[in-house]
């Protein structure tokens, strides 16, 4: 493939009827040419989840929640991990990165996720939505591991109090050797897919997000040759005529295109150092400022969508950078170093103000001699 060329897909459209909520997180990954992996993503959820960032060590405890209580999958994590949380429920993960160098995304995937009915039998094995992450995190090392071990957990529909209902969501995994696969809840079953392009959004279903990609082949990032016209020679009005056509909105099929087309255009990185700052201003991109996408009328949910925070996973050097929408300056943890702090128990850090009312444009600098 020409690296400066795009690829699309595009299938028959689908119409759905979304809950009031409509998050709009949009996720992707660099690879340096040393080989290391940035993995990043935004997170919207039409209201702030008050995430903090949960270190838990290997060898915590876990049991699944589902629809009758906490009576699900029992596991003890083999590896350490960090992840920002739905809320107080340190368990339920939404982003994290462990020690072997995988990174797990959630996504909300509303419509499409189908989960099956609980059973004694299923049960047994069961996780909520949010503990997914939480368990390829705890269990898993690479891509590979995790479509060795799905088999081991059913995803069963619990209600997420949070939000007052069961979420629709699907998974990004990423690994730090550069695979990545989606996982969703389709039939009942968790199908997994094969991510060449690192790329998640929200709905419809990976299949269709690839076929979609194929509406936008010409799209290019080259600065566009003048052209005649009889004896007039028509030229761009300046940069980024390359770029024409790219979608600009918040879909999620707009906003798959779109990060698809940043990657595959993305100058060389050197290394992580570079990607996770790179990935930072890609996603800058995908920053949705409050009152640009409302919720469907008719709906009680009366909240605008909005970039809540933002993370980039160093998958090389084990670091989960982040800042959210009251924080903008970027913060860094050496996964090693909080674990070392953590020891034996889990242990929580702040990642700064989520709301709407928390927007700090700036902090005082002090001018000395």
């Amino acid at each position: 493939m020409n690296a400066r060329k795009f690829f699309a897909t595009v299938a028959v459209p689908v119409f759905f009827l979304a809950p009031s909520l409509a998050p709009a997180c949009t996720g992707g990954a660099l690879i340096a040419q040393n080989g290391g992996v940035a993995v990043g993503r935004t997170l919207e959820f039409g209201k702030p989840l008050d995430s903090v960032l949960a270190i838990w060590p290997a060898g915590s405890e876990f049991t699944g929640t589902t629809s009758t209580g906490n009576n699900g999958l029992k596991f003890t994590s083999q590896y350490g991990f960090i992840g920002a949380t739905v809320g107080s429920l340190n368990d339920q993960i939404l982003d994290g990165l462990n020690d072997q160098g995988l990174n797990v995304g959630l996504f909300y995937f509303p419509g499409f996720a189908q989960y099956p009915e609980a059973t004694a039998e299923n049960t047994a094995k069961g996780l909520s939505p949010a503990q997914v992450s939480t368990w390829i995190l705890a269990n898993c090392a690479t891509v590979e591991d995790v479509k060795a071990r799905l088999g081991e957990i059913s995803v069963l529909p619990v209600v997420l109090d949070v939000i007052g209902i069961v979420p629709d969501v699907h998974f990004k995994v990423q690994d730090a050797s550069g695979q990545s696969i989606v996982i969703e809840p389709r039939g009942g079953e968790l199908v997994v897919h094969d991510n060449p392009t690192r790329v998640l959004t929200n709905a419809p279903d990976f299949p269709w997000m690839m076929t979609n990609l194929s509406n936008y082949l010409n799209l290019s990032s080259g600065y566009p040759a003048a052209k005649k016209i009889g004896d007039v020679s028509i030229a761009a009005f300046g940069m980024g005529g390359g770029a024409f056509g790219l979608p600009g909105d918040f879909t999620p099929p707009s906003r798959f295109v779109r990060m698809n087309f940043f990657l595959l255009n993305a100058l060389p990185q050197p290394d992580t150092t570079a990607a996770v700052a790179t990935m930072f201003h890609f996603l800058n991109n995908f920053d949705i400022p409050p009152g640009a996408a409302m919720p469907p009328a008719g709906t009680a949910e009366k909240s605008p969508d909005y970039t809540t925070w933002t993370s980039v996973s160093d998958l090389e050097k084990k670091q989960f950078h982040w800042k959210t929408f009251g924080q903008q300056n970027v913060q860094v943890i050496d996964l090693a170093q909080a674990l070392a702090v953590a020891g034996d128990n889990m242990i929580t850090v702040e990642m700064g103000p989520q709301s709407l009312e928390s927007a700090s444009p700036s902090q005082t600098y002090t001018v000395s001699p």
